[in-house]
């Protein structure tokens, strides 16, 4: 345990009143490490000579004679082939004439050609060019051009007011003009538009779906009508009527949106059935 005796920086803040000594019992002494080797033999070492005859340094150098050049191929033996079968015991020919490989050659001699037993492969063209044509210079009208390899994709064709008008027909514009402009006539108006569209050429499921869509919410609103106050006959049809006004304006703008997406991407008319 550090005491002020330690150094000032073990020092207490305040002095204390008394000294104790700790009641624990000190530490005893620590074991000591065992001897890594033994201690060297106290005797001075002896070397008996060899009593054989030993041979001469001299004798052990190895030969200076020269070797193979290994620049040089190594020699290919051949051999006569024999027939034990009766065909004929004379020498082979150059065509039967068989190379055999010396215990003491490598496995890499060089053997007969082989041109002849593989067809010869056709040079195929690389991909890339070889020399592709060089960069223009900086600030020339080459520079800011695109290039000519990169298509640039044909821009949709600009569709007018005036083909939306004539793809989804007068018959089914016009009456929608009228229903959202007069309330008592919408609920007739938005029916004889629904029964017109069927004329429309262009997304005709499209066009099908937004109609029965904006039926069934007109169907819904005077259905809440009658279970909040009742039924009256007066107030049914003031709130289908309502609902159909706004259900002309709606379709007016949304068959608009889906015939010119149609004519924006340039698809053919639906075949009327």
């Amino acid at each position: 345990m550090a005491s002020w005796q330690d150094g000032p920086e073990y020092a207490p803040q305040e002095r204390p009143a008394a000294f104790v000594v700790p009641p624990a019992p000190p530490l005893t002494d620590p074991t000591p490490a065992p001897a890594v080797a033994a201690a060297p033999p106290a005797g001075e070492p002896s070397f008996t000579p060899p009593s054989a005859v030993q041979p001469d340094l001299a004798a052990l150098v190895p030969s200076a004679a020269p070797g193979r050049n290994p620049n040089l191929p190594f020699e290919v033996l051949t051999a006569t082939v024999t027939n034990a079968g009766g065909w004929g015991t004379g020498p082979a020919t150059a065509g039967q004439q068989v190379a055999q490989r010396m215990p003491t050659q490598p496995f890499n001699a060089p053997g007969p050609p082989l041109s002849g037993y593989f067809p010869v492969q056709p040079t195929v063209a690389p991909n890339a060019p070889v020399n592709p044509a060089p960069f223009p210079a900086p600030g020339t009208p080459q520079w800011f051009a695109p290039p000519p390899e990169t298509r640039v994709p044909d821009a949709p064709p600009a569709v007018t007011i005036g083909q939306i008008w004539t793809a989804t027909t007068a018959g089914v514009m016009v009456p929608l003009i009228i229903g959202a402009l007069f309330n008592w006539f919408s609920i007739l108006m938005l029916a004889l538009s629904f029964a017109l569209s069927a004329r429309i050429a262009y997304r005709h499921d499209a066009v099908r779906r937004s109609y029965i869509g904006a039926l069934i919410v007109v169907g819904v609103l005077g259905m809440m009508s009658m279970l909040s106050v009742g039924y009256s006959s007066d107030l049914l049809f003031q709130s289908l009527s309502d609902g159909s006004q706004f259900a002309c304006v709606v379709l007016f703008f949304v068959i608009g949106l889906i015939v010119g997406a149609a004519l924006r991407a340039g698809e053919r008319p639906d075949r009327m059935g």
